[in-house]
């Protein structure tokens, strides 16, 4: 049987973190925490809760948190990627892993918007991830309905695509170009969230520019090389 890896980024999600490897390695056989330069008790909890450490010693973002992860994977394990303060429910991993084990997929996103607006986004951090998710589609050539998901499962022919050339949070973009341009099938399934545990100290509607003017660059340099 295919052996299946979590990896978690974590910058100081103590609150959540202990909850949430609990509950992934009921579904996975492994979780890899990379805790990204956290003051808090991050660390620690991970390894009394189960999990493998990786520790970064500043914050580097998480495209970096990403890059090292997919990196201590060495052998053909499924990768699936879930956020560490609370808002995804791991209940959910098996619907993401479907896909790859019964279909075929190699990129596997969990949606929140898949079948329509899901009521509990605020409205105005919807209208940005939507200028994304259009971004995004028209930069891979593609058509996800949840561009910024940190929800996903990999299969082992898709680790090795990724440039993790960004840093910060456009690495959920990067990814979705990187698979297609590799020819990667991606499918996209149904998930839940929780917003009355986001985390997040980044301002959306900054956050979501400073996406928004990577992806166009990238696109713009990408097109020149070809």
């Amino acid at each position: 049987m295919t052996k299946t890896v979590a990896i978690i980024p974590a910058y100081n999600e103590e609150a959540a973190l202990a909850d949430v490897i609990k509950k992934t390695l009921e579904y996975v056989d492994e979780v890899i925490i990379v805790n990204d330069g956290s003051v808090d008790n991050t660390a620690g909890i991970a390894l009394e809760a189960g999990a493998e450490l990786i520790n970064h010693e500043t914050n580097l973002g998480k495209g970096e948190a990403l890059k090292s992860g997919f990196k201590a994977v060495k052998d053909d394990s499924i990768i699936v990627t879930i956020d560490g303060d609370g808002q995804h429910n791991p209940e959910e991993i098996p619907i993401v892993l479907k896909p790859i084990l019964e279909d075929g997929a190699d990129l596997v996103n969990g949606s929140r918007y898949l079948y329509g607006h899901e009521e509990n986004t605020p409205a105005y951090r919807r209208i940005g991830q939507q200028v994304l998710d259009i971004a995004t589609n028209i930069s891979a050539g593609i058509k996800v309905t949840d561009s910024q998901s940190g929800f996903r499962a990999f299969s082992p022919k898709a680790r090795d695509c990724f440039r993790f050339k960004d840093t910060g949070f456009g690495i959920e973009s990067e990814m979705l170009v990187d698979a297609s341009e590799a020819g990667l099938k991606i499918v996209e399934v149904p998930i839940t969230v929780r917003y009355d545990v986001d985390g997040s100290t980044k301002d959306p509607v900054t956050h979501g520019v400073g996406v928004l003017l990577k992806i166009t660059k990238d696109k713009v340099i990408r097109t020149f090389k070809r």
